[in-house]
């Protein structure tokens, strides 16, 4: 899920250093890859319990599938008892009392099989993003709007948008220009969101989100100045990080956006296919700077908080890098078991996941529990070997089929050794 750009492989932060039965390569055609470090029997679990960094669910789907589990019962919706964060002790609101009782009209679009589910997700989300995702959803349009109209040339046939990279990036600065007026931030606010876009912004929402956490988290645990104004030394305070098998406990914290940043964007190759989905981007980010972009920032520095502030996240380059990690890397949450018929009902980024290459004879197989995904070997690998994951469904296809949708999906043609091998076998034949 890492193929290179089209100038070669682009200089990323280091991904922490791994004791695991694996170990990552960097090829100048085919990206960053895991390889085995030593000889591996079937059924190892190479990388332990994956978690998602960010995900959606999509709105169709909502109503029926746990927040925290990802369960899903074929559209019914009974074993799901909670929801948002009702039955849980708040503290009292805060904040504007009009406001407040309009969310609290909003759902955030959470259910949860009960209230263990429940609390699992408050304690890794924060409580905060259920009021988040209820200013988002006020958002989201109550009616779709009727298509609009082809644009027509000037011989009356339906206009064909060619997506430059020069078109992409003048869109942009259309958008930066028009950020620095409050007048315009304003007109952002009542902007109202298509099913895709607000789904779509959950999506980046969840994960600028995570991206503050961190950086809280981090500015929490620096070292405090001494009380003659100097620092601990940088090696005392690395100290006192407990060792895990991805490095220590705060290189890992730290790096958490810097992974999910590096991985190989396809805006472009997305654009391509789906020109009409650059407006939708601009929109996306255009709602997200006048929601949180500004009121946030202001309640922190009415609180008095030196901590960093959401708003200072919302910008164009991280909304720009969170949509274009979404193809060619996400996971599809499928409803289980996987079947031909299986309903598609969300997806999700999983980082270090990423970086397994696609094959269509594969030699690792993703198992899903709930939210998260493990990746065990299926057969004994030698050391040194690839070790691959099947994007999609594509094994019982034929190689022209395998194709395309590998082409069509994540953006590469495949030319792993099965479909080498049978593209040699049908040109002699």
């Amino acid at each position: 899920m890492d193929p290179p750009n089209g100038h070669g492989v682009p200089t990323i932060p280091p991904i922490p250093a791994t004791t695991a039965p694996l170990h990552i390569r960097t090829d100048p055609h085919s990206g960053r890859k895991y390889h085995a470090s030593a000889p591996l029997p079937k059924g190892t679990d190479l990388l332990g319990p994956c978690t998602p960094y960010s995900y959606t669910i999509w709105k169709r789907f909502r109503n029926e599938v746990c927040a925290e589990c990802w369960r899903y019962d074929g559209g019914r919706r009974g074993f799901l008892t909670r929801r948002d964060d009702e039955g849980l002790e708040l503290g009292p609101p805060t904040g504007d009392a009009r406001a407040q009782n309009h969310r609290s009209s909003i759902s955030a679009g959470l259910w949860f099989c009960d209230d263990q589910c429940q609390n699992k997700w408050m304690a890794r989300e924060g409580v905060e993003v259920v009021d988040l995702l209820k200013q988002l959803e006020s958002a989201r349009q109550k009616k779709p709007k009727p298509e609009p109209k082809p644009k027509l040339d000037a011989g009356g046939q339906e206009a064909v948008v060619e997506i430059t990279l020069e078109v992409v990036e003048r869109a942009w600065d259309t958008v930066r220009v028009k950020e620095k007026s409050p007048k315009e931030i304003r007109r952002w606010r009542v902007l109202q969101l298509e099913d895709y876009e607000a789904d779509m912004a959950r999506y980046v929402l969840l994960a600028l989100h995570r991206y503050h956490r961190e950086q809280c988290n981090r500015h929490r645990n620096s070292p405090q100045p001494c009380e003659d104004g100097t620092k601990p030394s940088e090696g005392l305070a690395k100290e006192r990080c407990p060792a895990t098998a991805y490095g220590t406990t705060c290189d890992r914290e730290r790096t958490e956006w810097q992974t999910f940043a590096s991985l190989q964007s396809n805006e472009m190759q997305l654009l391509k296919v789906c020109p009409e989905i650059l407006e939708h981007q601009t929109r996306i980010y255009q709602l997200l700077k006048a929601r949180f972009g500004s009121r946030i920032t202001a309640d922190a520095d009415a609180s008095g908080c030196d901590e960093p502030a959401l708003a200072d996240l919302v910008t164009i380059d991280n909304v720009r890098t969170i949509l274009g990690v979404d193809p060619g890397n996400s996971f599809g949450i499928w409803e289980m078991p996987v079947m031909d018929e299986s309903e598609c009902l969300g997806f999700a980024v999983y980082p270090r996941a990423s970086f397994f290459n696609h094959h269509c004879a594969p030699n690792v197989q993703k198992e899903r529990e709930g939210r998260t995904l493990r990746f065990l070997t299926m057969c004994g690998v030698e050391a040194g070997e690839e070790l691959c994951i099947s994007y999609g469904h594509v094994e019982s296809m034929d190689l022209q089929t395998r194709r395309q949708e590998l082409l069509e999906g994540w953006y590469f043609e495949c030319r792993c050794s099965r479909c080498t091998a049978e593209a040699a076998r049908d040109s002699r034949t």
